[in-house]
């Protein structure tokens, strides 16, 4: 997220980091960076030793599926993998009020400016690669009542300074909406849990990290067993030629836009301020009620 978050001050962060990660720590800095959830850099006088995450409390990252998530990814037999640490009492995610904290070391480095050329041979050696015991089996989370839910929606109130363009947006794609949840009621038929293999859930170029001479996936809190088509989705929207599903592909596709309309209309329906997130959000909002079919572009 790019603003800080207004429940929770440097103060508290620097004490869960010292409580549960590195004692010996004495300063912290929020980062304007990422999406969803809040980071700050961790030092020790004055060099930096972690990157610490604050999760909110959503279907998507719950404490439960972060743990889960990041045990996980510690566990795997990969050289590319940027896993979380283990904190003092060998959990992988904190409570922290209604969020979730988790830490990786400090890793300097550099995001690539387009998404790596060797990609392909990261995620062929993750998806071949035997699942950690710890890891959990995808499952969607879109309420097949989708469209019942967001028109329920908009019989609320939108007061916030966003509230009325996030909602005229939704009411004009609304039947779109209905649409794209049908068909991927369809699609989840397709789907055989005996295939489903360790998957990153979202390997695009922001989660691949430049640094000690190679490429590292970070950002594990998506990882789950599912359909190798999960990650190979980010694959085909490069242009790449790989082996693929196309159906599975639409279905994560969708998976993907679905989720986000739901959680941006939530959010803007809602209390808010129109600050640099307010304005991301219904970006989002925008963008996914609005690009072209998968394949179209």
């Amino acid at each position: 997220m790019l603003e800080r978050p207004a429940d929770v001050s440097d103060d508290e962060v620097l004490v869960v980091a010292r409580d549960h990660w590195e004692p010996r720590a004495d300063a912290v800095e929020h980062l304007s960076v990422g999406w969803g959830a809040h980071h700050w850099r961790v030092e020790v006088a004055g060099e930096p030793v972690l990157f610490l995450t604050l999760d909110p409390d959503l279907p998507r990252h719950t404490h439960a599926s972060l743990e889960a998530a990041y045990a996980s990814a510690a566990a795997l037999p990969l050289d590319f993998v940027w896993p979380s640490l283990p904190t003092v009492a060998g959990a992988y995610a904190v409570p922290v009020g209604r969020r979730t904290a988790s830490a990786t070391r400090w890793l300097e480095g550099t995001r690539p400016e387009a998404s790596v050329e060797e990609l392909p041979d990261l995620l062929a050696r993750l998806h071949a690669t035997p699942p950690p015991a710890t890891a959990r089996t995808w499952a969607t989370e879109i309420d097949p009542d989708l469209p019942t839910r967001l028109r329920d929606l908009l019989q609320q109130r939108w007061d916030g300074p966003l509230g009325t363009a996030a909602r005229e947006l939704v009411v004009e794609h609304l039947a779109q909406v209905g649409g794209w949840s049908r068909e991927h009621s369809r699609l989840l038929g397709l789907l055989d849990p005996s295939t489903y293999v360790v998957t990153h859930g979202e390997p695009h170029v922001r989660n691949q990290w430049l640094a000690r001479g190679q490429t590292w996936l970070i950002d594990w809190e998506s990882l789950v067993l599912a359909p190798p088509e999960r990650d190979l989705a980010t694959l085909v929207h490069e242009g790449r030629d790989v082996a693929h599903d196309p159906q599975v592909v639409r279905l994560f596709d969708l998976e993907w836009r679905l989720s986000e309309i739901w959680s941006f209309a939530q959010w803007l329906q809602g209390p808010h301020a129109g600050d640099t997130d307010d304005h991301t959000a219904l970006g989002g909002l925008t963008e996914e009620l609005t690009r072209p079919h998968f394949g179209e572009r």
